[in-house]
């Protein structure tokens, strides 16, 4: 199979960039989606349906109370304070299954006892009072959860209340990262003078696992192109996309370019975007399986991961991307980007002083440069992706970010 090369010119914006490895990976022979498999609702969290789900049994599947009371036939010329005589009701709590010609449940609060079993009950009871008909929360056969969904915790308790003990799901993509350089060390380790933990592997696999992937990390590659070939070419006997962490500049230890043209091909080097510009997508063999050369500077690994890792699990599973959550927040300084490169700055959120910004509550404080400072982003709880042609801001404007997954403000 002959290497590709990428085409000259300007760096291509990060859409244009990754439309153009998806057809590189395509042309190649790369299938794009993964095989099925069952598992059990419990088992589901996460994973993403290859089937429809539909209600086996209606919900709730009977009459039942929705409050604890009496259950009574209603009344509904009764108003003020009235009378039932002893054995005309039945006592229920939560839940139960509605009494056998009874069809209104009155609130324990509203009830009086006496001494002889009678009952005495303040304000009106219509039919259907505090009772949840079957079928009610939804009828048998109803679509729960359609096709290329990706399962929350209350898809699989309305999956199990609907009488579904299993999902037809994608299986979990693998996502082989192979941390490279001389100086790496896996955390843990003792560090010499100029030795730097692998921090990198752990951020990119905890997030890789957040996307419903499926990690595995290999041990650290030296600066030696035949190693790291070597790696990525095993890797590709089970993984299902390859991360290079490190190697993709210009610098003399910098091998990850020549590494994946060699193992298959390279499609694009470079992309307009900050940090992570100097990124590589391709593909090798055994598969063809997907490869991104990862800047090996935290913030650039992180942004490059959001920006072509993500949408990729997306369409290995099935699914299309998921569409970003975006909050509406304002800037608290003033602010200048590149206009040439999409320029991914994580932020601080916050609430904004009481007075100042009445209307959008939420204040927004970009962190300081530099793509090698892990720091950033453990500051920051969200994205704020400044699209290419967009330089200066004052401080004060409307701004739209991205939250951070599982951020907490």
């Amino acid at each position: 199979m002959p290497t590709m090369q990428p085409a000259p010119g300007p760096r291509p914006s990060p859409q244009a960039a990754y439309a153009r490895w998806m057809d590189a990976c395509t042309r190649a022979g790369w299938r794009g989606t993964l095989a099925a498999e069952q598992v059990a609702v419990r088992d589901g969290l996460g994973r993403v349906t290859v089937a429809p789900v539909h209600a086996r049994w209606p919900a709730p599947r009977s009459a039942c109370a929705a409050m604890d009371g009496i259950a009574i036939k209603a009344a509904p010329a009764a108003v003020g304070v009235w009378q039932l005589a002893a054995g005309s009701f039945t006592w229920v709590d939560t839940g139960d299954p509605m009494p056998a010609g009874m069809d209104t449940v009155v609130e324990r609060e509203r009830v009086e006892f006496g001494a002889d079993g009678s009952a005495q009950i303040t304000g009106p009871a219509p039919q259907g009072l505090n009772v949840r008909a079957a079928g009610e929360d939804f009828p048998a056969g109803e679509l729960l959860i359609p096709v290329g969904h990706r399962l929350s915790p209350a898809d699989l308790a309305g999956a199990a209340a609907a009488g579904r003990t299993s999902l037809q799901v994608t299986r979990r993509p693998v996502a082989a990262i192979i941390p490279t350089g001389d100086e790496i060390r896996p955390v843990g380790s003792a560090l010499g003078p100029g030795d730097v933990t692998d921090s990198n592997s752990l951020l990119l696999a905890t997030r890789a696992g957040e996307t419903g992937a499926r990690p595995l990390v290999s041990d650290v590659q030296p600066d030696d192109p035949d190693a790291i070939t070597a790696e990525i070419r095993h890797a590709a006997h089970t993984a299902d996309i390859v991360l290079v962490i490190a190697g993709s500049s210009a610098g003399r230890s910098d091998h990850t370019a020549a590494v994946i043209a060699r193992a298959g091909g390279l499609a694009v080097r470079g992309v307009a975007v900050r940090p992570g510009h100097p990124v590589l997508l391709g593909y090798t063999h055994p598969g063809p399986v997907p490869v991104i050369g990862i800047p090996g500077y935290p913030l650039a690994a992180a942004v490059i991961f959001e920006l072509f890792a993500v949408p990729l699990f997306a369409a290995l599973q099935g699914r299309p991307p998921a569409g970003r959550l975006r909050q509406r927040a304002q800037l608290t300084c003033d602010w200048a980007s590149s206009p040439d490169v999409e320029d991914w700055v994580p932020v601080s959120l916050a609430p904004a002083p009481a007075g100042e910004q009445a209307d959008y509550p939420v204040a927004a404080t970009p962190g300081r440069r530099g793509a090698g400072s892990i720091s950033r982003l453990m500051r920051a709880q969200a994205w704020w992706a400044i699209p290419i042609g967009q330089g200066k801001f004052a401080r004060g404007e409307l701004i739209d970010v991205q939250p951070m997954p599982g951020a907490l403000w």
